[in-house]
C-alpha cells in the first residue's frame, strides 16, 4: 500500500502572558486507514446493490442541504423549492433535521468512512447515495442504498472483476467532503441547477451544525480569516471551504448554475469579488489549481543555488515563500537542513509535508533565524509598498540570501481576475534597491525573464 496521505497545518495559540503566539503544527490524517478503506470498498462492491450511473441532463432543480447553522435561516426557501418540484439531497444528519421540519428528503448522501457514521443514517429518507468506501455497517443501515465511487478513494482493482468489466459506473470528484462529493453526484444524476444550503464550513457561536453533532465535538476549532472576516472553523471545514470554488467553477464550466445560500465561511469565500481578496486569499485560491502547481521555480533553480552558494555542512537554510516546497525538498535531498515558510500552508505538495514549516506572512518580522536563505519567485508578487519591508524581514532572518526574481508579467492571474506579479521591475531596479538598502550584493546575474542575486546582510 502507498504511504497514507496527510496534511500539516498550523494552529496559533496566544498565551495572554506571552509576547507572541505559539505555532503548533497539526498533522491531519484521513480518519480511516488506507487498508480499512480498501476493505470497505471490497466488501461494499461485492454486495448486490445498484451503482450510480450517469443520467442525461434535465431541467430538474437539486437542493443540496448541508448541516451548517445557516440552514435554519432558509427552511422556507427550501420548502419553496420543494413545492416547485425540486429534488432534495441531504448530507449526513441533515436528513433527519429536514424531516423534523416536515421536508421530505429524496436522497441522503454520505461518504464518511468512520463506523460511527452508521448512527447518522436516516432509514426514512426516500433514497440513499453512499460512497463505496463507507463502513459496511453504514451501508447495511440503509434499505438498498445506491453506491457511488470517489475518484480519490476507489481503486477499480478492488471491484469485483465482473462489475469492473461491465463498467457503466462513474468515478466522482469532490473528495474533500460529503458536501462536495454530493455536488458531483447530483451532476451525475443529470442536474444542472444546484441550490446549495447549509454549506457554512464554520461555527455560529458555539454551534458547528444546525443540530447537535456529538461525533464532531472533539475536533479542534481554529480561527480563519478571509477578505476581512474571521471565522471559527475546523481543519476539515476549512478544507471544504477552500476547495469549494474549484469544484463549483468546474461545475459551472460543465453547464451548471450554482447558487449558494447562507452566510458562513464557504459562502463568504465563494461570493467575495476578486478585487476584494487580500493577498493571502488570492493564493489560497491559486494553489487549489493543478495548473499553478505544475511549475516550481524553486525546484528548477535549486541546482543554481547549490552551485553558487557552495554551502559547507548542512546549512541550515530557510526557504522563504516556499510554495509547493519542491525547491526546499531539492535542497534537503542535497544534504541541507531546510525549513519552509509560506503564508499559505496548502501550497505545499504532499512530499514536502515532512519538512519543518512555519505559516508566516513575510510582510511581518519573521521569528526564524538561519545563516542562509533561499527565496525564489517571491519578491515580484509583493505589493509595491511592501517590497522593502519584506526584504528587511528576510534579511533579518538570514545572513546571506539567494534571490531569484521574475522580471516579467505573470500569466496565471487571469484565473482569478487579478494580477499576481505586482512588482515587475528590471534587473537594475532590483540591484539599486538592494544597494540603497545598505545590503551587500555578492553576486548578480541577469536572465531573459528573471534575475538572480546573492545578498549579504552587512
Amino acid at each position: 500500500m502507498p504511504a497514507p496521505k496527510f496534511d500539516v497545518c498550523q494552529w496559533n495559540v496566544q498565551n495572554p502572558h506571552a509576547s507572541g503566539p505559539l505555532h503548533i503544527p497539526l498533522i491531519v490524517l484521513c480518519n480511516t486507514p488506507d487498508e480499512e478503506i480498501e476493505a470497505n470498498i471490497r466488501a461494499n462492491t461485492a454486495l448486490d446493490l445498484p451503482w450510480l450511473t450517469g443520467i442525461d441532463e434535465h431541467a430538474g432543480i437539486a437542493v443540496m442541504v448541508g448541516g451548517g447553522a445557516s440552514v435554519e435561516d432558509h427552511i422556507e426557501d427550501i420548502r419553496r423549492f420543494v413545492a416547485e418540484g425540486a429534488t432534495v439531497f441531504a448530507m449526513n444528519a441533515a436528513s433527519q433535521y429536514l424531516r423534523k421540519h416536515d421536508i421530505a428528503v429524496d436522497w441522503q448522501v454520505t461518504c464518511d468512512a468512520k463506523e460511527e457514521t452508521a448512527g447518522l443514517v436516516d432509514p426514512a429518507a426516500r433514497g440513499h447515495l453512499f460512497a463505496s468506501h463507507v463502513n459496511p455497517v453504514t451501508m447495511a443501515a440503509a434499505p438498498s442504498p445506491t453506491v457511488w465511487h470517489s475518484a480519490l478513494h476507489a481503486n477499480e482493482d478492488w471491484f469485483p472483476p465482473a462489475k469492473k468489466k461491465r463498467g457503466g459506473y462513474a468515478l466522482l470528484g469532490g473528495e474533500a467532503s460529503t458536501g462536495l462529493g454530493a455536488l458531483c453526484v447530483a451532476y451525475c444524476l443529470g442536474f444542472r441547477r444546484l441550490e446549495i444550503f447549509g454549506y457554512d464550513s464554520c461555527h455560529r457561536g458555539d454551534q458547528s451544525h444546525a443540530y447537535e453533532q456529538r461525533m464532531n465535538g472533539a475536533i479542534p476549532v481554529m480561527e480563519f480569516s478571509w477578505a476581512g472576516r474571521t471565522f471559527q472553523t475546523s481543519i476539515t471545514m476549512r478544507t471544504q471551504a477552500e476547495r469549494f470554488p474549484i469544484a463549483a467553477q468546474a461545475l459551472q464550466q460543465a453547464g451548471c448554475t450554482v447558487n449558494v445560500w447562507g452566510d458562513g465561511l464557504l459562502q463568504h469565500i465563494w461570493l467575495t469579488p476578486p478585487e476584494n481578496l487580500a493577498e493571502r486569499d488570492k493564493y489560497v485560491r491559486m494553489w487549489q489549481l493543478d495548473a499553478y502547481r505544475t511549475y516550481s521555480p524553486g525546484e528548477v533553480t535549486a541546482s543554481t543555488f547549490l552551485a553558487l552558494m557552495k554551502i559547507e555542512g548542512t546549512g541550515p537554510v530557510i526557504d522563504f515563500g516556499c510554495g509547493t516546497g519542491r525547491g526546499g525538498l531539492a535542497l534537503a535531498r542535497a544534504g541541507l537542513d531546510v525549513t519552509l515558510t509560506d503564508f499559505v500552508s496548502s501550497a505545499r505538495d504532499q512530499d514536502a509535508m515532512g519538512l519543518p514549516f512555519l505559516e508566516w506572512d513575510l510582510t511581518l518580522p519573521c521569528p526564524l533565524r538561519s545563516p542562509y536563505g533561499y527565496c525564489t519567485d517571491v519578491l515580484e508578487h509583493i505589493p509595491p509598498g511592501q517590497v522593502e519591508a519584506v526584504v528587511v524581514n528576510i534579511m533579518a532572518s538570514a545572513e546571506t540570501v539567494f534571490f531569484q526574481i521574475a522580471t516579467v508579467e505573470d500569466s496565471f492571474g487571469a484565473f482569478i481576475g487579478q494580477p499576481l506579479h505586482l512588482s515587475v521591475h528590471d534587473h537594475e531596479w532590483w540591484l539599486d534597491l538592494f544597494t540603497t538598502m545598505g545590503l551587500q550584493v555578492i553576486d548578480d546575474r541577469r536572465g531573459a525573464t528573471e534575475s538572480i542575486f546573492i545578498i549579504h546582510r552587512r
